[in-house]
Order: structure tokens, then C-alpha cells, then sequence
């Protein structure tokens, strides 16, 4: 799977919904993101909480969502979110 480019993480952030993930497995927990929609508001927010994941949502895809990992511009399957 390809990863996505910085300018269309951007574009992403700016339009479609956030989530922060933090843990992993069975211990994730996953919240929506209510800050500002803009990189440099979402980045300072991660810095602050440094065990966390951004995820930005997308698009569906063989019955499940798509969302791109903020920081690393991968893609991640995710059947359904909390």
C-alpha cells in the first residue's frame, strides 16, 4: 500500500474527521479530535501527548474505513472506531 504525500495528509486534515489514538490492541482507546483542523494545531497537540496517534479519515473501501496515520502517511484499515 502506497503512503500518503504532506499535501494530502494537509488536505485531509483540513476537511475530513480526526481521531487520536492511544494504546494499542485491546488497551486502544480512540477519541475525536475537536481542536483546530489545521497541521500545525494538530502537530502541537500530538506533541503535547506523546503516546498518541492521529488518524484522519479518508475514505470506505470493501466495507471498512480508510484512515491515513498523520505522522507517517500510512494508510490503516479500520473496521469500525469508538
Amino acid at each position: 500500500m502506497t503512503t500518503a504525500t504532506p499535501d494530502q495528509i494537509a488536505r485531509l486534515v483540513r476537511i475530513n474527521p480526526i481521531v487520536i489514538v492511544n494504546g494499542s490492541g485491546d488497551a486502544a482507546r480512540s477519541l475525536r479530535y475537536r481542536g483546530k483542523h489545521t497541521m500545525t494545531a494538530l502537530m502541537g497537540f500530538l506533541g503535547t501527548h506523546r503516546d498518541t496517534r492521529a488518524l484522519v479519515y479518508s475514505h470506505n473501501t470493501e466495507g471498512s474505513q480508510l484512515w491515513v496515520d498523520v505522522q507517517t502517511g500510512n494508510f490503516r484499515n479500520l473496521q469500525r472506531l469508538h
